[in-house]
């Protein structure tokens, strides 16, 4: 009986793998269309004069502080939600979402242009510029890891 369970898990995962495939190719085709749609859209203009590129900066400063203040704010609660699940339940995958929203709310401070603002050319041009990226790379491997075991 058990082999029979087993052998329709198989059946249902190869079923499922070419639709997974090319809805994955359908996300990133439509997620490059956008982009380039936006791009014929509102085409690059040229920096114009000094007085456009700092109303420019000044909101594209607002936006990201804007943004990245909301998935702090996002990932405290998603990181409450978890550790409370993890002691609970002392799964591993739980642990590994834990880490991940972790990474998430490091990446989410990180990013605030306010903490780049406070430590001054580091945080302009230096590694505070790069490690953002790191703490997202590192949550979606620890999501990779989680979702193929």
């Amino acid at each position: 009986m058990a082999k029979k369970s087993e052998k329709g898990k198989n059946e249902a995962r190869a079923s499922t793998a070419p639709k997974a495939a090319a809805g994955t190719i359908l996300i990133v085709a439509l997620s490059i269309g956008i982009f380039l749609a936006a791009d014929a859209l509102f085409p690059f203009r040229g920096l114009g004069d000094r007085r456009e590129v700092m109303e420019l900066m000044q909101s594209f400063f607002t936006i990201t502080t804007i943004l990245s203040s909301a998935m702090f704010l996002v990932s405290v609660y998603l990181l409450y939600i978890y550790l409370k699940d993890y002691l609970e339940l002392r799964s591993g995958f739980t642990l590994g979402i834990l880490l991940a929203v972790a990474s998430f709310l490091l990446f989410s401070i990180t990013s605030n242009p306010i903490l780049h603002m406070v430590f001054g050319i580091f945080g302009k041009e230096g590694i505070f510029s790069i490690i953002p990226m790191i703490f997202a790379t590192l949550s979606l491997i620890i999501l990779a890891w989680v979702s193929s075991r």
